[in-house]
């Protein structure tokens, strides 16, 4: 999966094409020419609109800021991709429901048919999809024959490879050796353990033999003018086991060949590890029976709490839009269930902290008044709950962290997915020490119940009206039950976080 940009590096403003322009305007008339060609009947024009321009007019103004807001036409056409693909269908289908809610509270959709939202959309993603994808074979084409004349160009640098062993990254490297120009390596034939894979093709490349047969291979290929440069090891041929590709690393030797995983040819090192030290818990923190059924109570809270605050969410991104400008989202990576990293999004409250010629603008200057209140009513966490939906997160849970934030031993809250609120959000939140959050969380992860959840449901309701305050008898209970289940001393209550702090800690979890 791929980052999204930093807004600081956002130096164009949302584009749209020229066609995407035009089949915006176009796709509604389109789609209800298709329904009843005597829904473009004008009427009584220019008394009263017709309810079929009312209904393209609202799509067409919807498209816009939609197809803005995901950035639609920033993708290269004949680059199209399945990322490019999803932006589309989100963009579409953000299209077809707010100019179907915004038409049925003014007007109950009175002479529009309760299809058209559907066969509007239909007509809006494929036309969208269909120029993109007839762009990118049309390219393809070109490149090929390009690809051809570079060939015959450059024969005498064309190094030949055989793969062993066939997996989905293989394949995608090997369309990326096709797209080189000129082209200097070239993946001839791959030899697989799985007899069922023989005689078909990956990624064009025909799945010639066995493993076991690789001299022969090497020595026919040899016969018909073919000079075999590398051995390349798909990275996930599991099915060779350790003594095979020591033999057939032997094998190369004597021949003189190169022999590499495909991952270490292609110069695709892995990024050393890090650690940070743990401090030894001497007691172990295992989450309760409830969480095997959490996922259940996300999922239907998560889509209800969408779909009630979806006139919220869209009224949100047009303040951020006013005040901060583009992109409207925020996002950090962060750490999940099991160390697993994901993307978690916010609505963009700070401004970018670099201007666009490099220099950084001064903290104080990043947070506006509006931004402020859309921190303090919480509304900004509203695109969190597509990471529930996803499986990222969970509606209540220890919140997730920046790598730099973890405890000294993780393990214990990442046994969970993350939470939008949870248990130390609703008792001291960012007035309450790392170390202080990171007990609640823990005495959260081994007491989750039905009604905790509950709990915490009601009370983050509570303080999004009264503001945070320190709930010294939970966390007094969470540090003594720390102290006795885990094997770490209790910490002193009566610190507090400066000021400083307390704006460090806003700031990384902004």
């Amino acid at each position: 999966m791929g980052l999204d940009f930093p807004a600081s590096r956002l130096t164009a403003p949302p584009r749209l094409s020229s066609f995407d322009l035009s089949w915006v305007v176009a796709a509604p008339f389109i789609a209800l020419a298709l329904r009843d060609p005597g829904l473009l009947d004008t009427g009584n024009f220019p008394n009263e609109l017709a309810p079929g321009y009312q209904y393209a007019l609202v799509t067409i103004v919807c498209a816009l800021v939609a197809f803005r807001l995901f950035r639609v036409s920033d993708g290269v056409s004949h680059f199209f991709s399945v990322h490019d693909v999803l932006a589309v269908c989100a963009a579409v289908a953000t299209t077809a429901t707010s100019s179907g809610i915004i038409l049925f509270i003014f007007t109950r959709l009175e002479g529009i048919p309760r299809s058209m939202p559907l066969i509007y959309a239909l007509v809006l993603g494929s036309g969208m999809i269909f120029s993109r994808t007839l762009a990118r074979v049309l390219y393809n084409e070109a490149w090929s024959e390009a690809d051809k004349i570079a060939e015959e160009i450059w024969p005498q640098h064309m190094r030949h490879v055989i793969l062993i062993g066939v997996d989905r990254f293989a394949a995608t490297a090997i369309k990326l050796l096709d797209l080189q120009q000129p082209r200097t390596t070239r993946v001839v034939g791959a030899l697989d353990v799985r007899e069922a894979f023989h005689g078909r093709t990956i990624a064009g490349v025909k799945i010639i033999g066995h493993v076991d047969e690789i001299a022969e291979v090497f020595d026919e290929y040899a016969v018909h003018g073919v000079e075999i440069d590398e051995i390349w090891l798909a990275d996930g041929a599991t099915s060779l086991s350790h003594a095979g590709v020591e033999r057939m690393r032997d094998w190369c030797a004597g021949r003189g060949l190169k022999f590499a995983r495909v991952s270490e040819a292609l110069n695709l090192a892995v990024r050393p590890n890090y650690s940070k030290p743990r401090a030894n818990r001497t007691g172990a923190v295992v989450p309760g029976e409830y969480f095997k059924t959490k996922r259940l109570i996300d999922l239907a809270g998560a889509s209800t709490l969408l779909i009630l605050l979806l006139p919220l969410a869209l009224l949100t991104a047009c303040l951020v839009l006013f005040d901060v400008g583009a992109p409207v989202f925020f996002w950090q990576q962060r750490i999940g269930q099991n160390g697993r990293k994901f993307l978690l999004y916010k609505f963009r409250t700070y401004r970018a902290p670099f201007d666009k010629s490099g220099a950084r603008i001064p903290g104080d200057l990043r947070l506006s008044r509006l931004g402020r209140a859309v921190r303090a009513a919480r509304l900004d966490e509203i695109p969190q709950l597509l990471n529930v939906l996803v499986g990222d997160m969970s509606l209540i849970g220890p919140r997730p962290l920046l790598s730099a934030d973890q405890p000294g031993d993780p393990r214990p809250r990442l046994s969970v997915k993350p939470g939008i609120t949870g248990w130390a959000q609703i008792n001291g939140g960012t007035f309450i020490t790392p170390a202080q959050k990171d007990a609640l969380d823990v005495w959260y992860i081994r007491h989750a119940s039905l009604r905790l959840d509950t709990k915490i449901a009601v009370s983050t309701l509570l303080f999004t009206l009264v503001g945070e305050k320190i709930n010294h008898t939970a966390l007094e209970e969470a540090m003594s039950w720390s102290e006795s289940n885990t094997g770490l001393p209790a910490m002193s209550l009566e610190h507090d976080p400066t000021s400083a702090e307390v704006d460090t800690l806003e700031r990384r979890s902004a």
